[in-house]
């Protein structure tokens, strides 16, 4: 890689323009001292320049061998990553350097400097170490790392950047400790609740049979003259859950960082903690235009980190929702009756969506709709004009989102509309809710 040019720094343009003034104040006053002191000053900011543009004529990555080294690859949200990155100069000599880690803006350094200014003499090894914890949820990267030489005097500096980056995926805090708590005795109470007796298709025991029980259910190879058994199953309690996530351009709105996106993570983030503490399955489905990512239904400690990173790489699409296409891509991928709740502005829901919903209830499945009020995505204006003026632009796109929310409605869906700032709280108690049918057709 060729060399990048010097660049004057503060200093020594201050130094230039100011002994060129100064020359030629003297020149017109014809005063001696006025010439010979600026034409000092020349002489040796152009002698520096000189000196350090021959020193470091093929600067560049050429100069260092570079390696990091116990770095997060993964963090949660609120807590604290760590980077490090030794660096070696293969070229001998001493050169005063500044390196620089680059690092998002979402990433607060707690312990340590991702900046390093030092005199660097032979081949002594520096290291560049610290600890950060982010503020957003998402994929971030850090570096390339940058390193400047700067001239002893500090008159000028040469920049090149080291190819290091390094990927970081900060996921939504989902606990598995309570999915962890295995209860005592075979099955445990989590497993009594989870399941009961009816007409699923897993064993559960064999009893006597009687006059009201299928005869398909006769265990022939069991049963003699005296007695006759029946094959007993169970089904589960609970159905599995698909969370299904709008990743489409309306879900960008709401305040930076708190998006309505965001808020869906977090309430779907919720939602499969306390699914999975209670042992349930749950899958995900990300789709805006198309499918976006679709994660098969997760169970356990195993399944909350799947889920977890999962939750890291949600983002953005620059297209339009599209529900329709997204039940049918859901409902090829469901077996067993499932609960499917969508997180949405609902502002780009359109299409044959009463015959997706249909199809969807025909297979046993059925919809919950989260939906956040948009006057409460933004914090209130505290000017009175500008709140009126809000609210004039917000009330036609709150008349488009209660119409499809009445489709919904009509087409049996089930559609909760909610304060945004209550996002939690609704999510906690929608599992409960769920599992005491008030989700059923």
């Amino acid at each position: 890689m060729a060399s990048s040019r010097i660049v004057l720094s503060r200093l020594g343009g201050s130094a230039m323009v100011g002994s060129l003034s100064v020359l030629l104040i003297g020149l017109v006053t014809l005063n001696l001292l006025l010439l010979i002191v600026p034409l000092a000053v020349l002489a040796l900011t152009a002698t520096e320049l000189l000196a350090f543009d021959w020193a470091t004529r093929d600067f560049g990555p050429s100069w260092f061998r570079w390696q990091r080294f116990e770095n997060s690859s993964e963090v949660r949200i609120d807590s604290v990553g760590s980077m490090a990155l030794d660096l070696e100069r293969v070229r001998p000599g001493g050169a005063y350097l500044e390196v620089f880690d680059p690092h998002p803006d979402a990433f607060e350094v707690v312990r340590g400097s991702p900046r390093l200014l030092t005199w660097w003499s032979g081949s002594t090894p520096v290291r560049l170490a610290y600890f950060y914890r982010p503020r957003q949820r998402g994929r971030f990267r850090l570096g390339p790392t940058i390193i400047v030489a700067h001239d002893p005097l500090g008159f000028a500096f040469r920049v090149t950047k080291l190819e290091n980056r390094w990927e970081v995926l900060v996921t939504p805090t989902l606990s598995v400790e309570e999915a962890m708590a295995v209860p005592p005795g075979p099955g445990g109470p989590a497993e009594a609740y989870r399941r009961r007796v009816g007409p699923g298709t897993e064993f559960r025991s064999l009893r006597e049979y009687q006059p009201s029980d299928d005869a398909r259910k006769i265990a022939w190879r069991r049963s003699g003259l005296e007695k006759i058994y029946v094959r007993e199953h169970e089904e589960e309690a609970h159905p599995d859950l698909l969370l299904l996530l709008d990743t489409g351009w309306e879900m960008r709105l709401g305040v930076p960082g708190d998006e309505a996106l965001e808020q869906g993570v977090e309430a779907a983030t919720i939602l499969a903690g306390q699914a999975v503490a209670e042992s349930d399955r749950v899958a995900l489905l990300t789709f805006a235009d198309r499918m976006v990512e679709y994660v098969p239904p997760q169970r356990g400690p195993r399944g909350a980190e799947v889920l977890t990173e999962a939750f890291g790489r949600v983002s953005l699409a620059p297209a339009a929702f599209d529900l329709p296409a997204a039940l049918a891509a859901a409902q090829e991928r469901l077996a067993a009756p499932t609960v499917v709740i969508l997180f949405s502005t609902l502002l780009t829901v359109g299409g044959p969506i009463e015959g997706a919903i249909a199809a969807l209830r025909t297979r046993g499945h059925r919809l919950v709709a989260l939906c956040p009020e948009l006057a409460t995505l933004f914090p209130p204006e505290e000017d009175a004009l500008a709140a009126r003026t809000m609210q004039f632009a917000r009330v036609p796109v709150e008349h488009e989102v209660d119409q499809r929310v009445q489709r919904l409605r009509d087409a049996r869906a089930v559609v909760v509309q909610y304060p945004a700032p209550q996002l939690g709280a609704i999510a906690a108690d929608l599992l409960a809710w769920i599992a005491t049918g008030g989700g059923s057709a």
